[in-house]
């Protein structure tokens, strides 16, 4: 009996032990099934959702947005300044080979100076503006805005030759301009009509509001208001210091900028 007894002790030990191997298998097996794992961890959208992509590193970094632009590029610009916005001269640039009289008489103005200057002082020409007189005032001759006479031309031209004789001209300022180069640029313009300067208006008419980079209207003088206050862009590189006689401001005089009776 008491081996007997041992013996059926053993076997239910075994079979306790048996199901409980069993038990822990099936667990296992739980926690390892497909469907399970599915459930417990998150869905491959969700990680690649709160994931970030695998560039979003460079382009940040690259991104004008991001305050610094890549190397070599221009930063872009704000968005309330328009790209290419420029003030631009009155007189727009012009393609081609300037106007032959108006060359010649812009030579006779800046270059020949600058030239007779130099070799007085032993030194090389310096710089001039004989270039923008010619493409200001070609500009002006092919609109049809002025007029300039072959004659009256050369005669400015021996002229200046004439006052840059010898070298007891030379002074820290510019050669004075003889009288027969004064006048000589004259307007076509009416009443009412767009300038870019006075010496494209008729005698007797200015050019209202004109300005390096602004244009006018040709009009009549001003009884009141403000005078002296623009500068004329053509006047200025043609040397016409006597315009204003012919294309006054005031109907009186003007002092002190503004214009009063005379």
């Amino acid at each position: 009996m008491p081996v007997s007894t041992d013996r059926d002790h053993l076997r239910r030990l075994g079979a306790a032990a048996l199901i409980l191997q069993l038990g822990a298998a099936c667990a296992r097996a739980q926690r390892s099934s497909p469907d399970d794992g599915a459930s417990a961890s998150p869905p491959p959208d969700v990680g690649e959702a709160a994931a970030p992509p695998p560039d979003a590193g460079a382009t940040a970094a690259s991104s004008p947005d991001a305050g610094s632009s890549p190397s070599g590029s221009s930063p872009t610009p704000p968005a309330d300044i328009p790209v290419g916005d420029e003030i631009s001269p009155v007189y727009p640039k012009a393609e081609g080979a300037p106007d032959p009289l108006a060359a010649r008489l812009c030579e006779a103005l800046h270059a020949l100076p600058a030239r007779r200057k130099a070799a007085c002082c032993g030194e090389s020409p310096g710089f001039h503006a004989g270039t923008e007189c010619a493409r200001a005032l070609s500009f002006a001759l092919r609109a049809k805005a002025v007029t300039l006479s072959t004659d009256a031309v050369g005669r400015c031209v021996e002229a200046m030759a004439r006052s840059l004789e010898g070298c007891d001209w030379v002074a820290p300022l510019a050669a004075p301009v003889p009288s027969a180069c004064e006048g000589i640029v004259r307007g076509a313009l009416g009443e009412g009509a767009r300038c870019r300067s006075s010496l494209e208006c008729a005698d007797g008419l200015r050019c209202d509001g004109v300005g390096p980079t602004d244009a006018g209207i040709c009009r009549a003088p001003r009884a009141a208001g403000p005078c002296g206050l623009s500068v004329d862009a053509l006047a200025a590189v043609t040397r016409q210091t006597r315009y204003a006689e012919a294309h006054p401001e005031c109907r009186g005089r003007c002092a002190g900028r503004a214009c009063v009776a005379p």
